[in-house]
């Protein structure tokens, strides 16, 4: 399900002009509102059906984007202190 998700986001993502509509901050990723489907509601907003889902969707997939970025960004640092902590113990190692 996840791998579907993923594939659909990356999918919107490159086909032209499509941008997420909801900006992401890195590591604090928001999840999407779900979309409206309250006829009524869509009316108020001047909204259509597929206004509504091409909203979510661009959503999801900046949700998505910013979780794939925000753990390559925590490995990277965890590989950066890892190597701090190697070069640390190894100026420490009495025999």
């Amino acid at each position: 399900m996840i791998a579907s998700l993923a594939i659909l986001a990356l999918a919107q993502m490159t086909a032209p002009g499509l941008e997420p509509s909801m900006q992401q901050v890195l590591h604090l990723c928001v999840t999407p509102n779900d979309p409206i489907e309250d006829a009524q509601a869509l009316t108020h907003y001047g909204l259509s059906v597929r206004d509504e889902y091409d909203r979510y969707f661009n959503d999801l997939n900046a949700y998505l984007l910013c979780l794939q970025q925000s753990q390559a960004d925590i490995i990277q640092q965890g590989n950066r202190w890892h190597e701090r902590y190697k070069s640390a113990i190894a100026g420490n190692i009495v025999e």
